[in-house]
């Protein structure tokens, strides 16, 4: 997404959002409780709880997080998250009925998977007119030198103050659009990502210039990749009369068929073989 890019995206930019209790590092056995959601241009939000549906209710994932209980939900009024998606889906479509942006902080390592996981468990279709940003990898180019990029380590360093209510949604969402402003609306630019796409900087080891290398010859995702891989590979096995090493072949791929001579090329090749190949 570049300057252009951005002000067709401006009246339809969402900030968002998500706290979810379970299993630290694992999204799989996590579910969504606090869904909270700026409209960029006009700062109108939208905040909802969500009873997990789960019992026991997990441990807080740390003493950072909020404790999430039986009170503490009643308290809060939570709906179950098919109602609380419904709500969200209707917000949304005040401000547009056409695509959307939608930012978040490590959006593309957490809240956008999260969304995609609960959903699919729910059988709650996403929209296929939906584009997120991830924060994080922009302010990391934008604000350099930090030695964190937590949002609230992130928000302390420039506003010199701490986030009230941290690990709720909302504030975190407040927080985020105020760092956004800091930075400059119109410097906003990154790589963009619709639904059920996932970012290549998801490998481990794969950064900003290779992915914008990936991009030049028109891999757009990391399933894009993986397949291109994959049918590369059963090419190659099928007119090979030996044994075709997949450590090898991966290597020899990233560096021949798509560019990635620089830095971390073998340890990029090893992350995807151990993870999706």
């Amino acid at each position: 997404m570049d300057n252009k890019l951005l002000n067709t995206f401006l009246p339809f930019t969402f900030v968002y959002d998500l706290e979810y209790v379970g299993v630290p590092n694992n999204l799989e056995m996590c579910y969504i409780w606090d869904i909270g959601i700026i409209h960029l241009v006009s700062g109108r939000s939208f905040n909802v709880t969500i009873d997990p549906g789960i019992r026991p209710l997990p441990p807080p994932m740390s003493s950072d997080f909020v404790h999430v209980t039986e009170l503490f939900l009643m308290q809060r009024n939570a709906t179950t998250f098919h109602s609380a998606w419904n709500a969200c889906l209707t917000w949304i479509s005040q401000f547009t009925t056409s695509k959307v942006l939608l930012i978040s902080h490590n959006n593309f390592k957490s809240d956008k998977l999260m969304l995609e996981i609960e959903c699919k468990r729910r059988d709650l279709p996403l929209p296929l007119n939906w584009f997120f940003f991830d924060s994080l990898l922009y302010c990391r180019k934008v604000i350099p030198k930090q030695t964190s990029y937590t949002l609230h380590d992130l928000y302390k360093g420039i506003m010199n103050l701490p986030i009230l209510d941290n690990h709720s949604a909302l504030p975190d969402a407040k927080a985020l659009v105020e760092i956004l402003y800091y930075t400059g609306i119109q410097n906003i630019e990154g790589p963009i990502y619709p639904t059920k796409s996932t970012s290549l900087q998801i490998v481990k080891w794969l950064g900003p210039s290779c992915e914008r290398k990936l991009f030049d010859i028109s891999i757009r995702s990391l399933e894009q990749l993986i397949a291109n891989i994959k049918a590369a590979y059963s090419t190659m096995v099928l007119q090979s009369p030996i044994h075709v090493d997949i450590h090898d072949f991966v290597l020899d791929y990233i560096v021949d068929a798509c560019g990635l001579t620089i830095g971390n090329s073998e340890s990029i090749s090893e992350s995807i073989i151990a993870k999706w190949l």
